[in-house]
């Protein structure tokens, strides 16, 4: 019973390096060579919504981030996955015990830049890698949904699913945009609840 949770595990590990490896060469690269810009108005912006400043201080919090988790005794980097939008952390996984998860919120918080930390992670059984592997289609299944919804603006969201349960965070462009991409996740196949974080323009 314990070999798919290792493969599992292994896999997960993998897949973050990847992205860890992915995130560093995006720090070193200029702003304009890694994020489609417009110029409008003197103000240079990120197909998000986001300015370039924006996006490049939230990819060096998630870089920062990563690098405390791994340092961690606790397993956290492989565990948790985490999220960035303006300042807020998002995080979801599931751990072991209530010690690792504050364990986690507490070493976002030492990263400068974060504003507010949104703790989604849960206590429990690690999942199989059947388990994973349903909620990583989900993940993709909603993504793809998305796209053919709001097309290239897609960019600016980011899914999350654990046991069924789909987290999503990002900056909608207005409240109507917000709703449809949760109208969409609502839709696909095997969701079981939506965990909305999605962030709107100030009025």
């Amino acid at each position: 019973m314990k070999e798919p949770c290792l493969k599992k595990t292994m896999i997960h590990k993998n897949f973050h390096i990847f992205l860890f490896i992915i995130l560093i060469g995006l720090q070193s690269c200029s702003p304009m060579g890694v994020i489609n810009t417009t110029v409008g108005a003197g103000t240079v912006v990120a197909e998000s919504g986001r300015t370039v400043g924006e996006a490049v201080d939230d990819t060096g919090i998630k870089i920062h981030i990563a690098q405390k988790f791994i340092k961690s005794s606790k397993g956290i980097f492989v565990d948790i996955d985490t999220s960035v939008r303006a300042g807020t952390v998002l995080l979801t996984g599931i751990v072991e015990d209530q010690e690792t998860r504050i364990e986690a919120v507490k070493l976002v918080w030492e990263v400068e830049g974060v504003n507010e930390v949104i703790n989604e992670i849960e206590v429990g059984n690690k999942q199989n890698l059947k388990e994973y592997a349903k909620d990583l289609w989900i993940s993709t299944k909603v993504r793809a949904m998305t796209l053919d919804e709001l097309g290239l603006d897609v960019i600016t969201y980011n899914f999350e699913t654990i046991n069924g349960k789909v987290h999503v965070m990002g900056i909608a462009r207005n409240l109507e945009e917000s709703n449809r991409v949760i109208n969409t996740i609502r839709r696909v196949r095997g969701v079981k609840e939506v965990a909305n974080h999605i962030i709107l323009p100030e009025a």
